[in-house]
Protein backbone atom coordinates (compact mmCIF):
# COMPACT_ATOMS: atom_id res chain seq x y z
CA UNK A 1 0.00 0.00 0.00
CA UNK A 2 2.36 2.91 -1.26
CA UNK A 3 1.04 6.35 -1.44
CA UNK A 4 2.99 7.43 -4.28
CA UNK A 5 0.13 9.95 -5.75
CA UNK A 6 0.26 11.87 -2.85
CA UNK A 7 3.33 13.79 -1.11
CA UNK A 8 2.55 12.66 2.52
CA UNK A 9 5.36 13.95 4.73
CA UNK A 10 5.83 13.17 8.88
CA UNK A 11 6.70 15.83 11.21
CA UNK A 12 8.78 15.71 13.95
CA UNK A 13 7.76 17.11 17.25
CA UNK A 14 9.70 21.04 17.95
CA UNK A 15 9.37 20.27 22.14
CA UNK A 16 11.35 16.80 21.61
CA UNK A 17 14.05 18.40 18.88
CA UNK A 18 16.74 17.67 21.12
CA UNK A 19 15.94 14.63 22.71
CA UNK A 20 15.24 13.58 19.13
CA UNK A 21 19.05 14.82 17.87
CA UNK A 22 20.83 12.97 21.16
CA UNK A 23 18.67 9.78 20.17
CA UNK A 24 20.02 10.32 16.42
CA UNK A 25 23.75 10.85 17.63
CA UNK A 26 24.02 8.34 21.11
CA UNK A 27 22.05 5.59 20.17
CA UNK A 28 21.64 3.65 17.50
CA UNK A 29 19.30 4.77 15.59
CA UNK A 30 20.62 6.14 12.20
CA UNK A 31 18.37 8.65 10.87
CA UNK A 32 14.99 10.69 12.67
CA UNK A 33 12.58 8.01 10.86
CA UNK A 34 14.51 5.05 13.04
CA UNK A 35 13.40 7.41 16.29
CA UNK A 36 10.15 8.49 15.09
CA UNK A 37 9.43 4.52 14.46
CA UNK A 38 10.50 3.53 17.85
CA UNK A 39 9.07 6.24 19.46
CA UNK A 40 5.39 5.39 18.07
CA UNK A 41 5.79 1.84 19.03
CA UNK A 42 7.27 3.01 22.73
CA UNK A 43 4.34 5.60 22.40
CA UNK A 44 1.40 2.91 21.89
CA UNK A 45 2.60 0.70 23.46
CA UNK A 46 2.08 2.82 26.97
CA UNK A 47 -0.87 4.10 25.45
CA UNK A 48 0.80 7.96 25.15
CA UNK A 49 -0.94 9.71 22.29
CA UNK A 50 -0.01 13.29 22.34
CA UNK A 51 -1.25 16.03 19.55
CA UNK A 52 1.05 18.54 18.75
CA UNK A 53 0.96 21.76 16.48
CA UNK A 54 4.93 22.91 16.47
CA UNK A 55 6.98 20.98 13.98
CA UNK A 56 11.01 20.95 13.78
CA UNK A 57 13.06 20.59 10.77
CA UNK A 58 12.52 19.42 7.24
CA UNK A 59 9.30 16.78 7.45
CA UNK A 60 10.05 13.11 6.32
CA UNK A 61 8.91 11.66 3.21
CA UNK A 62 6.36 8.87 4.17
CA UNK A 63 8.67 6.74 1.35
CA UNK A 64 11.12 7.33 3.53
CA UNK A 65 9.44 6.72 6.69
CA UNK A 66 8.40 3.01 4.85
CA UNK A 67 11.26 2.67 3.66
CA UNK A 68 12.00 -0.62 6.38
CA UNK A 69 9.91 -3.29 5.59
CA UNK A 70 8.06 -3.21 8.68
CA UNK A 71 7.90 0.23 9.09
CA UNK A 72 4.14 1.18 6.84
CA UNK A 73 2.97 -2.41 8.70
CA UNK A 74 3.72 -0.25 12.07
CA UNK A 75 1.58 3.09 11.00
CA UNK A 76 -0.98 1.00 9.60
CA UNK A 77 -1.69 -1.38 12.91
CA UNK A 78 -1.16 1.61 14.89
CA UNK A 79 -4.04 2.80 13.10
CA UNK A 80 -5.86 -0.07 12.76
CA UNK A 81 -5.61 -0.33 16.85
CA UNK A 82 -7.08 3.02 17.44
CA UNK A 83 -9.42 3.36 15.29
CA UNK A 84 -11.45 0.19 15.39
CA UNK A 85 -14.97 1.11 14.37
CA UNK A 86 -13.79 1.86 10.81
CA UNK A 87 -12.22 -0.50 8.62
CA UNK A 88 -12.00 1.96 5.96
CA UNK A 89 -8.86 3.83 7.98
CA UNK A 90 -6.65 1.68 5.82
CA UNK A 91 -8.06 3.17 2.53
CA UNK A 92 -5.20 4.98 0.71
CA UNK A 93 -6.98 8.03 0.49
CA UNK A 94 -6.68 8.10 4.38
CA UNK A 95 -2.66 8.06 4.75
CA UNK A 96 -2.93 11.40 6.41
CA UNK A 97 -5.10 10.27 8.95
CA UNK A 98 -2.81 7.27 10.17
CA UNK A 99 0.33 9.66 9.68
CA UNK A 100 -1.57 12.08 12.29
CA UNK A 101 -2.15 9.41 14.62
CA UNK A 102 1.58 7.76 14.31
CA UNK A 103 3.02 11.78 14.85
CA UNK A 104 0.85 11.72 18.21
CA UNK A 105 1.50 8.54 19.47
CA UNK A 106 5.32 9.08 18.19
CA UNK A 107 5.19 12.42 20.34
CA UNK A 108 3.96 10.58 23.56
CA UNK A 109 6.43 8.47 23.32
CA UNK A 110 9.58 10.74 22.91
CA UNK A 111 7.18 12.38 26.01
CA UNK A 112 7.61 9.14 27.65
CA UNK A 113 11.35 8.61 26.97
CA UNK A 114 11.94 11.82 27.91
CA UNK A 115 10.15 11.20 31.67
CA UNK A 116 12.32 8.65 31.78
CA UNK A 117 15.59 10.02 31.47
CA UNK A 118 14.58 13.18 34.09
CA UNK A 119 13.18 9.74 36.63
CA UNK A 120 16.39 8.00 35.73
CA UNK A 121 18.99 10.05 35.73
CA UNK A 122 20.59 8.31 32.70
CA UNK A 123 21.50 9.30 29.27
CA UNK A 124 18.49 8.45 26.65
CA UNK A 125 20.89 6.04 25.19
CA UNK A 126 20.79 3.49 28.22
CA UNK A 127 17.28 4.15 29.10
CA UNK A 128 16.70 3.57 25.29
CA UNK A 129 18.32 0.29 26.11
CA UNK A 130 16.63 -0.19 29.67
CA UNK A 131 13.57 0.03 27.68
CA UNK A 132 14.10 -2.47 25.06
CA UNK A 133 15.16 -5.31 27.61
CA UNK A 134 12.33 -4.62 30.37
CA UNK A 135 9.81 -5.13 27.10
CA UNK A 136 11.67 -8.11 25.37
CA UNK A 137 11.81 -9.79 29.47
CA UNK A 138 7.69 -8.89 29.85
CA UNK A 139 6.87 -10.35 26.01
CA UNK A 140 6.71 -13.87 27.00
CA UNK A 141 10.25 -14.48 25.04
CA UNK A 142 11.67 -17.99 25.44
CA UNK A 143 12.60 -18.79 29.22
CA UNK A 144 14.78 -21.76 30.68
CA UNK A 145 13.31 -24.79 31.49
CA UNK A 146 13.92 -28.05 33.42
CA UNK A 147 15.22 -31.49 32.04
CA UNK A 148 12.05 -32.90 33.73
CA UNK A 149 9.58 -30.03 32.62
CA UNK A 150 11.08 -30.69 29.02
CA UNK A 151 10.46 -34.90 29.30
CA UNK A 152 7.27 -34.46 31.16
CA UNK A 153 5.59 -34.84 27.59
CA UNK A 154 7.64 -37.36 26.42
CA UNK A 155 6.11 -40.91 26.49
CA UNK A 156 8.87 -43.88 26.34
CA UNK A 157 6.86 -47.20 24.93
Amino acid sequence: MTTAAVDVRIRRPQQHEALLLELQTESRFPYFRDVLLFAAALGFRNERRVPFTAASGDPIRYDTLTAPMFSEALVNMIAANVVTDDPEVMDASRIEERVKIFEEYANGGLEYLQEQVNFRHQPAALVVDALVTEALSESGAAKPVSVEELLSGASWG
